[in-house]
């Protein structure tokens, strides 16, 4: 009896066995972790510094602090370092950087100089951030609403200073209706604002919604008029290319003749408008360059920019392959000027001359290989975001050459952060005949 119960229950377990078995489910369910919190705060900062960037110094850094704690904080460090490793960019930007450690280590300048200097390059490492640790579609496209309303911002208190309102002292420093800039001094409020023009056009350009493509016109419109209304001729210029940029890469050819006659008709235009200063600045300007002698105390705009620009290259001449290292500038440069009239520089107001100074030639061609790399690498975005990384470029290269805009805060915040967005999750190589011009 004992061993009929017992082969009974063995019998049944194994049936049993074998019925879980047979009818066990062959689907699995995989259950995805929810996002860290410093996983999502990374791109709401990012979008966030975007917003700031026009405004506040004091609110970029710590929206800096904010990206790189939560940065460190979300871990994937394999995906991280693959997304870093399959980017062209990535492998420039820090090469360049570790240029810039290197310079550390001979030349002048005393260690404080050194330091000071590659923390202002540091900032470069914000577009591997971007890049290592890629935002989605929606969230640049949040970004880039994020910079145009700060510029939106931007323009409604400058043009509300030029109608004679008083504003107060932290948002514009001089309250001159005839120089309207605001949050920033006139070099950097112009860059901006030309940058902010060039977007608006763009995104007018590439808007499906009819609504969005005359508001994006008229916002791009606003802009252009604000730059003729101050006093930056960086800004200036910058649009003039960016204007001559588009219509080339639209009609071709013909797009040049249309681009000059365009801003030739703009500049007879202007010339009429009362109270306008932008033909009398250039026309200032071009006297000053006349006017200046070398080793002269001379503090006008090109006049200063003409003394810096020679002193840096009878460093350069002396220093040719390695630079006077990072953050040797300031003492070459004294010592190059002891003895006459021309006052002591840490900055010559031209990103060239600064990089190939401070790191020989090596500097100057991984400098242009950034610049490179971004121009060829656009060809793999979406046709707007393909215009708008060759804008900034072309901006870039022509803002570099009368301002050092690497050193410069707010101008190497926001290369920093548009490369970064441009290039964050960048698409695998393809071919498409619209993206190979």
């Amino acid at each position: 009896m004992t061993t009929r119960t017992s082969s009974a229950q063995t019998s049944w377990h194994e049936n049993a066995a074998d019925l879980s078995q047979s009818t066990a489910p062959t689907m699995s369910i995989t259950l995805t972790p929810a996002p860290s919190l410093a996983t999502r705060i990374f791109p709401v900062a990012s979008v966030l510094l975007g917003l700031s960037l026009p405004i506040s110094t004091a609110l970029d850094n710590l929206l800096l602090f904010v990206m790189l704690i939560s940065w460190l904080l979300c871990g994937e460090w394999q995906n991280k370092w693959v997304n870093l490793r399959t980017n062209l960019l990535s492998w420039v930007l820090l090469v360049f950087l570790l240029l810039v450690a290197l310079g550390t280590a001979w030349g002048y300048g005393n260690a404080a100089e050194r330091l000071r200097y590659f923390n202002k390059y540091a900032v470069l490492m914000l577009p591997l951030a971007l890049i290592a640790l890629p935002l989605t579609d929606a969230q640049k496209r949040r970004a880039a609403a994020a910079f145009g309303l700060g510029i939106l911002l931007t323009l409604a208190l400058s043009y509300a200073m030029w109608a004679g309102v008083d504003l107060p002292d932290w948002l514009s420093k001089n309250n001159d209706a005839s120089n309207p800039v605001v949050f920033k001094l006139h070099i950097t409020h112009s860059f901006f604002v030309a940058l902010g023009a060039f977007m608006f056009f763009v995104g007018a350009l590439h808007a499906r919604d009819r609504r969005w493509r005359w508001g994006l016109g008229f916002a791009a419109a606003l802009a252009v008029v604000n730059l003729l209304m101050v006093q930056g001729r960086t800004g200036q210029l910058v649009l003039l290319v960016l204007t001559g940029y588009v219509f080339i890469r639209r009609f071709r050819w013909r797009g040049a003749i249309v681009a000059g006659a365009v801003i030739a008709a703009a500049g007879i235009v202007v010339s009429q408008l009362p109270g306008v200063p932008v033909l009398a600045r250039y026309s200032d300007g071009i006297k000053e360059i006349q006017n200046w002698q070398y080793g002269n105390k001379d503090q006008s705009s090109m006049g200063l920019r003409m003394q810096y620009a020679a002193t840096s290259l009878r460093i350069i001449a002396e220093h040719p392959l390695i630079g006077v290292g990072t953050g040797g500038f300031e003492y070459a440069y004294s010592q190059q000027v002891a003895g006459t009239a021309a006052q002591a520089s840490n900055n010559p107001h031209n990103q060239y001359l600064l990089t190939t100074a401070q790191l020989g030639l090596p500097g100057l061609i991984l400098l242009l290989a950034i610049f490179v790399v971004l121009w060829r690498t656009a060809r793999r975005l979406p046709l707007a975001e393909q215009v708008l990384t060759r804008g900034l470029v072309l901006a870039y290269l022509v803002g570099n050459l009368f301002n050092s805009f690497l050193l410069d805060h707010a101008e190497k915040l926001l290369f920093a952060w548009a490369v970064g967005l441009l290039f964050s999750g960048l698409p695998a190589r393809r071919k498409s005949a619209n993206q190979s011009r």
